[in-house]
């Protein structure tokens, strides 16, 4: 990714956090999914977070992509919102984006200004066009204790 993109790495050095995610995409005609693991690494915290990634969306698509997500955030703000409280009391944050790609790579353009995503294509191919939204949960087995805590202590809860 740095290769291909220079900027890439001094965008991460420059930021309070970023995560990286591993993740499948299936898009049949209208409907895309999309479900990945990946680890977000908050300059505040000692410990990294690993968490978990489920997408929905709709529009045109076709195509099948295992890819690698970067999440660079620009503010601790946005870090923030990764960790909101879900309605089942799990830690997660939700995120809406529109995705466009063609073969191998794509673009993904988060709603929220304070969060860039930048994608490489690992295998497959996907022609797709469409939005969804991404919920992102902290997995509860990977995570210990004391990560589980620091999260719940510095995270306000949703109201």
């Amino acid at each position: 990714m740095i290769k291909q993109n220079p900027k890439v790495k001094e965008d991460i050095e420059k930021a309070p956090g970023y995560a990286v995610f591993s993740t499948t995409n299936v898009n049949v005609v209208l409907i895309v999914v999309a479900r990945g693991e990946g680890v977000l690494y908050d300059k505040r915290r000692k410990e990294p977070v690993f968490m978990q990634a489920l997408k929905t969306g709709e529009g045109l698509g076709a195509g099948y992509q295992d890819q690698y997500q970067i999440v660079v955030f620009k503010t601790t703000a946005a870090i923030d919102q990764f960790l909101l409280t879900s309605i089942d009391g799990q830690k997660g944050g939700i995120d809406v984006d529109a995705n466009f790609s063609a073969g191998s790579g794509g673009t993904i353009r988060s709603f929220n200004p304070a969060i860039t995503f930048y994608t490489v294509g690992l295998s497959g191919y996907d022609l797709q066009a469409n939005y969804g939204g991404t919920l992102y949960l902290v997995d509860q087995q990977l995570n210990d204790a004391a990560t589980l805590k620091s999260l719940t202590s510095k995270v306000p809860a949703a109201k």
